[in-house]
């Protein structure tokens, strides 16, 4: 592993760096950024540590010119005296990938140098997979949720489009392809099982024209899947359509929708491959129309049909399934969608997939994520949905909260609200229901706040935060560990406490940031901050956090979202029955 340093600046970084797990660390200095350049120009460089004030380039200079000349180094920018519009602004477009600010704490800068060479290994990958694809190929990566992260010039052609017009969009929504949930279920569940999917596939140019492809997809470990087209095969292998003349009279079903679903013997299905091949016999006998799925079960499948035509061609499909000799004996069953379901959300349901829509809910259907103390006590809890409601919303949340909590809990109701991507008129929305909630029963109001709406001089966001005093409510900073202030300019701002980033406590499990990150959780203590650890997902972390003494804690492994009524299963005198 190779580390570009601006030794001048950072002379004094040179143990913790050093304290990097790997023993084939080099570290290579320069004394500004254009002999930098040159340094990345002859050497593989993973990771660069610059300062921001250097002779003849400054560092973010010196990060535009490295994503040019070097895409693959990790870039991370180092300074006490910066413009922060201009970092932000570097940031956003992708020059700096990582800001610490001077004087900067060993272990959080640790951190993001181990982490740093972690995620430039994935830009490694990225640059070995373009490699190994032929110059003609027509590709693009997707992370694990089918959002599209990087395309080939080919096949941006191809599809007479941008790369960023692609980059976002979700791979099986109908902004991109035509497949939506016809394909998802099953080339999921073969990438999840670690094989490579192949198949047709319909991508939408940039007039929404169809263009039929034979696409590849393969995993690239757990988070990303690499796609490779073959658009001109695929051309010459759609199927023939049929023509409907004059005298077609055959009557037209007003079915909008049905499925037949398909289950064989558990004992005819010996393994996966067995299934791969039934589903494959399956898929030669549906029509124009009809979509085949795998179900979680290897014997099971569902033939979906969505217009009218066929619909009425189930009934030829299940015929010619029970005649055909080489397919073992199966159970059909149809069903039908109810009139105006909607299609997408009715077909998960049939797949057993979790319907990903919003769904409404009444008032009754409050919902709250349990916030706990250090001994496993509740202290309140928060809320998701600031941006969601407005304030007769959040009158009728407080007050169900309210009513629960005076019937089973003492003291004042803490309620927290994540509002780094909240408006300025959605958390207004919330304060006017507040002073409201205040009239019921005492309530401690916390916000958590991006360092951008802590630090921004807009006028509306300067009066906001004077109303904030006003109300007595406390902010806090957002992942502290991720955001470019230090542990200084923190204690520096008006904010009553911290929420840690997810890295900081997996971080802090390796004995040697331990001692270190609970130093500088407990010098925040002694300032006066309460520290917030959310999104604990596991019993390893829940001990990093008890260990570190963290004052909130919440996440699925403590509890997950509870509907307002069921608060009490936390007060002290519920019982388990």
């Amino acid at each position: 592993m190779r580390i570009i340093i601006r030794i001048f600046a950072i002379r004094t970084t040179t143990p913790p760096i050093c304290t990097l797990a790997s023993c084939t660390t080099c570290i290579l200095p320069s004394n500004d950024g254009e002999d930098a350049l040159e340094i990345l120009r002859r050497e593989h460089i993973h990771v660069m540590v610059t300062d921001y004030k250097m002779p003849r380039r400054d560092g973010i200079s010196l990060c535009q010119e490295t994503r040019r000349i070097s895409p693959y180094t990790y870039r991370l920018l180092l300074s006490g005296q910066v413009d922060y519009a201009a970092l932000r602004e570097a940031w956003h477009a992708g020059d700096v990938h990582r800001f610490v600010a001077k004087p900067w704490d060993n272990t959080l800068l640790t951190i993001d140098i181990e982490e740093g060479v972690r995620q430039q290994k994935l830009l490694g990958y990225v640059h070995q997979f373009q490699q190994a694809l032929t110059a003609h190929s027509a590709a693009f990566l997707t992370d694990s949720n089918w959002i599209i992260r990087l395309a080939s010039p080919e096949l941006c052609n191809a599809l007479s489009l941008k790369e960023e017009d692609l980059q976002g969009l979700n791979l099986f929504s109908p902004a991109c392809s035509d497949a939506g949930v016809t394909l998802e279920a099953e080339v999921t569940r073969q990438i999840e099982s670690g094989a490579t999917w192949l198949g047709h596939f319909t991508l939408l140019d940039n007039e929404r024209q169809q263009q039929p492809s034979s696409m590849a997809i393969s995993p690239l470990g757990r988070e990303y899947r690499l796609c490779v087209c073959d658009l001109a095969a695929s051309a010459t292998s759609k199927r023939p359509q049929p023509v409907q003349t004059a005298d077609d009279t055959e009557p037209q079903s007003t079915l909008k929708a049905a499925t037949l679903h398909i289950r064989f013997s558990a004992a005819d299905i010996e393994n996966m491959t067995t299934s791969a091949r039934l589903f494959s016999d399956l898929k030669a006998l549906c029509s124009k129309g009809q979509d085949l799925y795998h179900m979680p079960q290897p014997n099971e499948f569902l033939v979906a049909a969505r217009d009218s035509e066929a619909v009425l061609e189930l009934q030829q499909f299940a015929a010619e399934m029970e005649n055909n000799g080489d397919l073992p004996t199966g159970e059909m069953t149809r069903r039908e969608a109810p009139e105006g379901a909607d299609y997408e959300a009715w077909l998960r349901e049939q797949l057993g997939l979790n319907n990903s829509r919003p769904s409404d809910q009444s008032s009754d259907e409050q919902t709250v994520l349990p916030v706990f103390g250090l001994h496993g006590e509740i202290l309140g809890v928060e809320s998701q949905q600031l941006g969601q409601y407005g304030e007769e919303e959040w009158r009728n949340w407080l007050t169900a909260v309210v009513t629960t909590w005076q019937s089973h809990f003492s003291g004042p109701l803490r309620v927290i609200l994540d509002a780094h991507s909240a408006s300025v008129e959605h958390i207004q929305a919330f304060l006017a229901a507040l002073e409201y909630g205040r009239t019921l029963h005492p309530i401690d109001a916390s916000l958590i706040m991006s360092e951008e709406q802590l630090l921004s001089e807009q006028e509306e966001d300067i009066l906001l935060h004077g109303e904030l005093v006003h109300q007595d409510v406390t902010r806090m900073i957002r992942h502290f560990g991720r955001s470019f202030l230090n542990a200084r300019q923190i204690l520096s701002l008006p904010i009553g406490g911290i929420t840690l980033a997810p890295e900081f406590l997996t971080r802090m499990q390796e004995p040697r940031n331990a001692v270190q990150g609970g130093r500088l959780l407990q010098k925040l203590h002694d300032e006066g901050m309460v520290i917030y650890a959310g999104h604990i997902q596991h019993s390893e972390l829940l001990a990093t956090s008890h260990k570190a003494r963290i004052d909130w804690l919440s996440g699925t492994v403590l509890s997950p979202e509870v509907s307002v009524s069921e608060l009490h299963w936390f007060s002290p005198d519920a019982t388990l029955g």
